[in-house]
Parts: structure tokens; sequence; C-alpha cells
């Protein structure tokens, strides 16, 4: 995922955008792309789970490992959806 959004950013860098008005006089605004975000969405908090109990080794190891990873942003299928729930909620 790393490689592919570096590839991508290389190949649009240098593109800028320039906004013209319908009669083509220049807006003075302009668009560039950036780095898009890289998200990976695996597993589910359940899987921490021991006996029915919640392992606190496997989650310090889930927590430290995704938070070494540098500009990718690892979540589980679980904490997506309460993120969807929170967001469909904060807009009714």
């Amino acid at each position: 995922m790393q490689k592919t959004a570096e590839k991508a950013v290389r190949g649009i860098r240098d593109f800028i955008h320039h906004k013209y008005d319908s009669d083509g006089t220049p807006t003075g605004l302009e668009v560039s792309t950036v780095k898009s975000r890289q998200v990976v969405v695996v597993g589910h908090t359940g899987e921490f789970e021991s006996a029915g109990r919640l392992n606190h080794e496997k989650v310090s190891s889930f927590e430290l490992y995704r938070r070494s990873v540098s500009d990718v942003e690892i979540i589980t299928f679980d904490e997506l959806y309460e993120r969807a729930c929170f967001i469909i909620q904060d807009k009714e």
C-alpha cells in the first residue's frame, strides 16, 4: 500500500490545477494533489479476548504495532463500524 501511494504521489506531485471562470478569467485559485490517506482494515477487537476476557498482552501488542507503522492507519472492522455509526448518528 505504501509503495502504491508513493508511486501515485510521485506521478502527480507537480500537478497544479489553475481554476478559471467560465469566460477564462483566472480566479487566483490553485488546487494541487497531496498524498492520500492510507487505511488498512483488518480483524476485529474480539480477537483480543482469551476465555471470554480481554487479553491485555494482545491489545498492547496490536496498539504498539499499529502506532509503529508510519503513514498508514490500521483499524479493525468493528472500530470502522463504530466510526460509521457515530458519523450517521451525528448527522441525524
